[in-house]
């Protein structure tokens, strides 16, 4: 396994990538002062996004399961279901959301019934909070408010 996304299982075959970012950003207040150069503060972290890129070819036979790979993902993305993303090293990423799939077939013939013989696909993920979070947040509010 090269990666797991939830219940999307990505390893050599039939369902790759070939590539991944990481893009991580921290988050800075700007202050203004009166006759000298800006400050910033730091406020804490940023934007976050992991991006899976691989390519699939479905009429290799050892690949025909990949079709039902990218329709898992968009069914996950669909749903806006948090997933639990781990590498395959073993490092834990933690609670994602896939926020955009994209496939691009290429390749097409009149064989193919409109289905690209290469189709290269992306995964775009973002963190969210651990499911269930949110809830317990709001019902603690919510008992708080009832004493106070």
């Amino acid at each position: 396994m090269l990666w797991q996304v939830g219940p999307l299982s990505i390893s050599r075959r039939p369902f790759h990538i070939e590539e991944w970012t990481r893009d991580a950003s921290a988050s800075w207040a700007k202050k203004d002062l009166l006759g000298r150069r800006p400050d910033r503060e730091f406020t804490g972290e940023g934007e976050e996004t992991l991006t899976l890129k691989g390519k699939l070819h479905p009429f290799n036979r050892r690949a025909i399961a990949g079709l039902s790979s990218i329709e898992l993902a968009h069914s996950l993305r669909r749903s806006g279901q948090s997933v639990f993303v781990t590498r395959g090293d073993g490092t834990v990423y933690g609670f994602y959301a896939i926020e955009n799939v994209q496939e691009r077939h290429s390749a097409i013939g009149p064989h193919t019934g409109g289905v690209g013989q290469e189709i290269e696909h992306e995964l775009k993920l973002v963190p969210v909070g651990q499911p269930g979070t949110l809830q317990a947040t709001d019902m603690l509010s919510a008992l708080i408010s009832l004493f106070g």
